[in-house]
């Protein structure tokens, strides 16, 4: 693991201190500066910024690693001829309209999975002289750094474990993103302003990065987090930092949110994760499973399956599924909640419940 992390720190360092190349204005940038064009809205961006931090965390992974598969925002999947299985997900910039509007919440986000599992995740703020980054089993940190140039990033200061929020205190602070899509961002008004009486919220932030609200969840800055229809690259590196930190997190079910958009939660939001639905019109939709497994012994069965599988919350996460079991002498009643397009591997995973 600790091979991944060194390589994850290095890419995000890389496209940071390409971001650290901003001109220092006191005003917005403008187009030409910056080589600024739209995407698929007035409001998603992408500058010749992107392109070029995009291109230097590239450069450092298929250096490192010239058999892994990336899949990145602006440059898309790359894949390699004798693939080892890991494949990383990077965005170069995210939080793009802070970075062209003079806004500190931007970063370099980069993370690395095998088979499922996310493995290790760094991201990088350059105007915040912030990092964070996290391993599969070996806890998150955060430390403060100078200001990054080109190939040259400062020492940073002493590592600090993360733990997430300060459980019970008062004035949470709930932070969410909104999407470019009008139908899609009314569906999600509707969603947070139930979340913001159920989970006793005081106030609602938006950084305009979804990788740094994440970091803020697992450090402790802000409490929860609930942003639909991300793209994996913007949360890949950030869920992962969150939950070695501790917290609670829901990753989308589905890869690319254009046409199947799905939550990306993190932290106590007064409902389980699991139980907060995607739209009604949802091409997918998700699910609601009941089994059982007879077994000599509920408890020892319970067991086996927590060592094979990583927990989501207060259950298990298995094909995308949030897995729940109670043991009932010689029988296990199984409920599972997820996308209805994974229930067949589901049932593959869990071969010995009667669904």
């Amino acid at each position: 693991m600790k091979a991944f992390l060194a390589v994850a720190r290095a890419a995000a360092e890389a496209g940071a201190a390409q971001l650290a190349q901003r001109p220092d204005t006191l005003a917005p940038l403008g187009i030409d500066d910056i080589g600024a064009i739209t995407k698929s809205s007035g409001s998603d961006w992408v500058t010749d910024f992107d392109r070029r931090a995009e291109e230097a965390i590239r450069f450092v992974l298929q250096s490192y690693r010239p058999h892994d598969e990336i899949y990145g925002e602006e440059y898309g999947a790359t894949t390699v001829a004798e693939p080892s299985g890991y494949r990383w997900s990077i965005d170069p910039l995210d939080g793009t309209t802070n970075f062209i509007r003079g806004l500190p919440h931007y970063c370099s986000s980069v993370a690395v999975e095998y088979q499922g599992r996310w493995v290790a995740a760094a991201i990088v703020a350059p105007a915040l002289g912030r990092s964070w980054w996290a391993s599969a089993g070996e806890g998150a940190f955060t430390a403060q750094t100078g200001r990054l140039e080109v190939g040259l990033p400062t020492d940073p200061g002493e590592p600090v474990r993360l733990g997430g929020p300060v459980l019970g205190r008062s004035g949470r602070l709930l932070a969410s993103g909104f999407s470019y899509h009008p139908t899609r961002r009314g569906f999600q008004y509707e969603q947070l302003q139930q979340l913001l009486t159920i989970g006793e919220f005081s106030d609602i932030r938006r950084a305009g990065s979804a990788a740094l609200d994440l970091c803020m969840v697992a450090d402790g800055t802000l409490d929860a987090y609930a942003e639909y229809g991300l793209q994996e690259y913007d949360w890949a590196a950030g869920a992962l930092i969150a939950q070695e930190a501790g917290v609670p997190v829901r990753r989308p079910a589905w890869q690319v949110s254009d046409t199947t958009p799905d939550w990306t939660l993190a932290g106590s939001l007064g409902i389980a994760h699991h139980e907060l639905d995607v739209d009604p019109h949802h091409p997918v939709g998700r699910t609601q499973l009941t089994g059982s497994v007879e077994t000599a012994d509920a408890t020892e069965w319970i067991a086996e399956q927590t060592a094979r599988f990583p927990r989501s919350g207060d259950g298990l996460a298995i094909a995308d599924f949030h897995v729940d079991f109670i043991a009932n002498a010689a029988t296990v009643t199984v409920t599972a909640t997820g996308p209805v397009d994974r229930v067949e591997t589901l049932q593959q995973q869990l071969e010995t419940v009667r669904w």
